[in-house]
């Protein structure tokens, strides 16, 4: 969020605007975590337009993370290239995954290119750019499970869970239960064909 309306203000004016803001916001969270609704309040209060409303309709669909958490992460790293790897992967330990205002927190407070950020996080799988779902399938894709998928259970339980936005997919090579292909964990447990499928079925609607 923070990011976001930093980008919303002319270069030159970033700096300054950048510690206002921060001030504000202190007094505003009270040494709490600062909330997209404290960061809407600062907004309306102090920012003229036209950034003003260009920054509140960027909020829109911007889940909250307290904007201090990627502050302590780099401090912890240090701003080295070498460290956006350990950087990345504590963040998304924190919020759950990486937003794009954080990506864009990491760029500018580290002066790595953007570019350089988003090869990395979309290079490796485990990197994710959207929240997770409240549930979670491994669906292996192992040479045994697609051999036996005689019936395409893999694809259908596949396309049941891309249509789900509380559901998140991890494809994978081998879940190492291979006598059971195709196989499928669903939350942590581990199911088998139909019943992989039936699981699913029963979890998203």
């Amino acid at each position: 969020m923070f990011e976001i309306m930093l980008g919303e203000v002319p270069e030159a004016m970033r700096g300054v605007f950048r510690g206002k803001l921060l001030d504000v916001i202190s007094q505003k969270t009270q040494g709490g975590p600062a909330l997209e609704e404290h960061v809407t309040a600062v907004v309306n209060e102090i920012v003229p337009e036209p950034f003003k409303s260009n920054i509140l309709k960027k909020f829109k669909g911007v889940g909250d993370f307290d904007i201090k958490v990627i502050d302590k992460i780099i401090a912890r790293h240090g701003k080295s290239q070498d460290s956006l790897m350990y950087i990345l992967q504590d963040i998304q330990g924190e919020i759950g995954y990486l937003p794009v205002e954080a990506l864009r927190a990491v760029s500018n407070d580290c002066d790595i290119n953007i570019s350089t950020i988003y090869n990395i996080v979309t290079f490796y799988k485990s990197f994710m750019l959207n929240p997770p779902g409240r549930h979670h399938v491994k669906l292996c894709r192992g040479t045994a499970c697609h051999l036996k998928d005689k019936s395409g259970v893999s694809g259908k339980i596949e396309e049941k869970v891309l249509s789900s936005s509380d559901t998140t997919l991890e494809k994978t090579l081998c879940l190492g239960c291979c006598d059971c292909a195709p196989v499928a964990e669903i939350d942590g447990r581990l199911y088998s064909g139909e019943k992989a499928k039936a699981k699913i079925d029963s979890l998203v609607t």
